[in-house]
């Protein structure tokens, strides 16, 4: 009998254990990343990941930088980031370069794009303009951000536009913050039950074959 308490203590404290996993905020900002003549398509810092969408993620000229451009360079035009499990995106910086939609008539159109996946399915997005000049920018998400499995930070350009010479914009990513989803609690109570019903099984029938034997 000694075993099967024994047995069933470890039962409840695992299934304790197992009710609750942490999840926390990370940045990655890039601190690492090497230049683009490494050729990385992939980047991991901080329990994010980073996968170049359309080239190469690297630094341009200032190291702790990821250097985003469109057509004309080898380098990507975006990125997407993950995390284990689903985490809610929080914030991004970026220092712009310009030349938004350049020498376009009227007002600037927006140039650069985020959206954010659950699997395979688009469940928010913002786009932004950049402007024509030289700036540091930081961005918020929202609700629309929250419990998602893929964030995506491209630049959009309009290939059709005859007068939009590559680049049409380019910037340097830092600082993408996500936080991890806390596991969903089993509630105690519950598991308790159950790790309760499994012990008292093994004790019933350890009874029944000891009752059975011959004396």
């Amino acid at each position: 009998m000694g075993n099967l308490k024994n047995t069933f203590s470890a039962a409840l404290v695992s299934a304790a254990a197992m009710s609750f996993s942490a999840a926390g905020a990370a940045t990655m900002t890039f601190d690492a990343l090497p230049d683009e003549g490494a050729g990385l398509t992939t980047y991991t810092e901080n329990g994010i990941t980073a996968k170049a969408l359309g080239g190469v993620l690297g630094f341009f000229n200032d190291p702790g930088f990821a250097h985003i451009d469109d057509s004309g360079t080898g380098f990507a035009f975006g990125a997407d980031f993950t995390m284990a499990g689903l985490f809610d995106a929080v914030s991004f910086s970026l220092v712009s370069f310009g030349f938004n939609f350049f020498e376009r008539p009227g007002p600037l159109a927006d140039n650069l794009f985020v959206s954010g996946y659950l699997g395979d399915t688009q469940v928010g997005n913002a786009s932004f303009a950049l402007g024509d000049a030289f700036s540091a920018q930081s961005f918020t998400l929202g609700s629309a951000f929250v419990g998602i499995s893929r964030l995506r930070i491209e630049l959009l350009y309009p290939i059709s536009e005859a007068y939009c010479d590559a680049p049409c914009s380019h910037f340097d990513l830092d600082s993408v913050t996500l936080d991890g989803v806390d596991i969903a609690p089993v509630p105690l109570p519950a598991t308790l039950a159950l790790s309760a019903a499994a012990g008292l099984g093994l004790w019933g029938l350890r009874r029944r074959r000891t009752l059975s034997t011959p004396a």
